[in-house]
């Protein structure tokens, strides 16, 4: 199939009345020229004006033609193209929608779990198609779009990336996690550009932040000679050595403005040894004279002004008694680059020791289960590895760090029977003891 031919048809600008036909042209010659069933590829118009397209001809030819999978394969397009857009501007934000359901695997049905191969080559032949429809808007004498595929990928997706340009390096994938698949069938259709709504913490896990806050016992740990954090300025240099005894943690923080400020509200840690929590640390942190916790940061934590008031430590305490709490260990973190270090850098002037710290979420994009970006949230992960914790808790979320390090190193914990752990353990060293 000529290049040149599938390029002009996808670049060309659709029409007012015309563009449901003419873009479901240009998906079937997408599908033809990357070795996808274009017949498969259907269409319709409701009387709202909504495209529901059918793009199981998209798929490797192989699948398409195959045993049918229980897969989505509906994309609604809710409105048609601005005026003068083209078919391709359209599309890749299509593929973009159905990629990021594959993604996703919470979104999958269990009954999608023995086919996980297939879903990943699926999943790799869309990121690829996007690829392509950028590549054809470059330059030709341009760098080439470059593309990371990972786990399998089909013959037909390989072969149409080279045809069109694109330089595409393979990489491995960890193997998926049978809990991680929680959808449901039949799976509902994809609405392409639908944005998912913010998290906001309900009267449960507020009632849940001030009962542990009044509960937390005050302790104190012997002053560590080799601090994982210290004053300073330094490059972030991160650990890339597997370690088995270290502390992850997590911080909540405020999320304020200038006159607000940025501060932290709650530092969480669990202490783990030969794949087991040992200790957890857990304190609530006043906010510094003349600022404000912010309304989206109680409403999205849990986490009131007053209860810091009134339950919280003095910030530089409560800083040192995490430091002395780490001790010599290395530190895990989730996408410590967006929050955690800058509030300690901003707060405290507090940098990582190089190579003592590890970011888990680099290495979950790296070979995880869903891997690349945007960025997978440590909320899509918890559900995932089947955690029955709490949100927006920085103690929780260093547990969930945790449970995703074991998962990547190979040394899955079983989610029962790693919360009950927690609870066990944080009840022992954490937690004032009942009389």
């Amino acid at each position: 199939m000529d290049v040149e031919e599938v390029k002009q048809l996808v670049q060309k600008p659709l029409d007012e009345d015309l563009w449901p036909k003419q873009l479901t042209a240009a998906v079937r010659l997408l599908a033809a020229f990357a070795g996808g069933d274009p017949e498969q590829i259907t269409s319709a118009l409701g009387e709202d004006g909504d495209l529901t397209m059918h793009l199981q001809g998209l798929w490797p030819r192989a699948i398409a033609q195959g045993i049918p999978l229980p897969l989505v394969a509906q994309v609604i397009q809710p409105q048609g193209p601005k005026p003068g857009q083209a078919a391709d501007r359209l599309l890749r934000g299509v593929l973009n929608s159905y990629v990021l359901t594959l993604r996703d695997l919470t979104q999958l049905p269990k009954e999608l779990y023995p086919r996980w191969r297939e879903i990943r080559q699926i999943q790799n032949q869309l990121l690829m198609l996007q690829a392509i429809l950028h590549q054809w808007r470059l330059e030709e004498d341009g760098a080439p779009v470059r593309v990371t595929l990972y786990g399998p990928v089909a013959g037909g997706t390989l072969k149409a990336a080279g045809l069109a340009g694109v330089k595409v390096t393979q990489a491995k994938l960890a193997k998926p996690w049978l809990h991680g698949f929680l959808g449901s069938l039949p799976m509902p259709a994809i609405v392409a550009g639908r944005r998912s709504q913010g998290g906001r913490a309900g009267s449960g896990q507020q009632q849940e932040v001030l009962a542990r806050a009044k509960n937390l016992r005050r302790r104190q740990f012997p002053r560590t000679r080799s601090a994982a954090l210290n004053r300073g300025e330094r490059e972030v240099l991160y650990g890339k050595t597997a370690v088995s005894d270290f502390t992850a943690f997590d911080l909540e923080f405020s999320s304020g403005n200038a006159r607000e400020g940025m501060f932290i509200t709650e530092i969480g840690a669990v202490k783990v040894k030969a794949n087991h929590i040992v200790d957890t640390f857990n304190v609530f942190v006043q906010v510094p004279a003349r600022r404000h916790l912010n309304t989206y940061s109680q409403r999205v934590t849990g986490i009131h002004e007053e209860t810091l008031k009134q339950y919280g430590l003095p910030a530089n305490e409560a800083i040192r008694q995490f430091i002395d709490f780490i001790g010599e260990d290395s530190l895990l973190g989730f996408s410590v680059h967006g929050g955690d270090l800058p509030v300690l850098r901003r707060q405290f002037n507090l940098y990582p020791q190089p190579y003592r710290l590890i970011d888990v979420a680099l290495l979950a994009k790296q070979a995880g289960p869903m891997p690349g970006n945007p960025e997978v949230s440590l909320t899509t992960y918890r559900h995932y590895l089947g955690l029955s914790l709490l949100a927006h808790g920085a103690l929780y979320d260093a547990v969930t760090t945790y449970a995703l390090y074991a998962y990547l190193q190979e040394d899955a914990r079983d989610p029962e029977a790693l919360v009950k752990e927690f609870d066990r353990v944080f009840e022992a060293t954490s937690l004032k003891q009942k009389k």
